[in-house]
């Protein structure tokens, strides 16, 4: 049973497969915040179209540490994709991908705990992408879980997005 305050979900396991990527914080595979933030977006941004250097892409030594510099680049150049005609159909994918995760996310946590509002926050969820993101994880949660469609999501400013998950951390 959650307190009336905001709770992170971040190290919540969702993928089982032994495969799944690693927590660099923990010794853990398959946590929620490898799907649903900006480290799915390092992950997803190479199948995107986005153009990333060596240094940036996810199987990189660098890419695989509790540092966030490098994954907050790749984040910007899939934004950047998101802004050139060329690129954004496929950068598009990046971020209904996340929206899939995060709705079946909600699913999977719905099990556990009755979830009737939730807070949208992080670097990933600004601009067109992050709305992108949202309305796919409403279309999955419709689709497949019509029970759960109830759940209303809210979203701080652009300004407060980028930095809220700090503060509600």
């Amino acid at each position: 049973n959650l307190m009336g305050w905001i709770n992170e979900l971040c190290y919540i396991q969702l993928d089982l497969n032994p495969d799944a990527p690693y927590d660099p914080w923990t010794p853990h595979s398959g946590v929620s915040h490898m799907y649903l933030g900006q480290r799915a977006a390092t992950r997803l941004a190479a199948l995107g179209g986005v153009d990333l250097p060596a240094e940036l892409m996810p199987d990189h030594e660098n890419m695989n540490t509790m540092k966030h510099e490098g994954h907050a680049k790749c984040l910007k150049l899939i934004q950047a994709a998101m802004k050139d005609p060329a690129k954004k159909d496929q950068a598009r994918l990046i971020y209904e991908t996340i929206g899939v995760y995060l709705g079946y996310a909600l699913a999977q946590y719905s099990e556990h705990y009755i979830i009737e509002n939730v807070l949208i926050l992080g670097r990933v969820s600004t601009g067109e992408g992050g709305q992108i993101m949202l309305d796919k994880a409403k279309e999955v949660l419709m689709a497949e879980f019509p029970h759960l469609g109830d759940m209303k999501f809210h979203q701080p400013d652009e300004h407060f997005k980028r930095v809220g998950q700090c503060i509600a951390a």
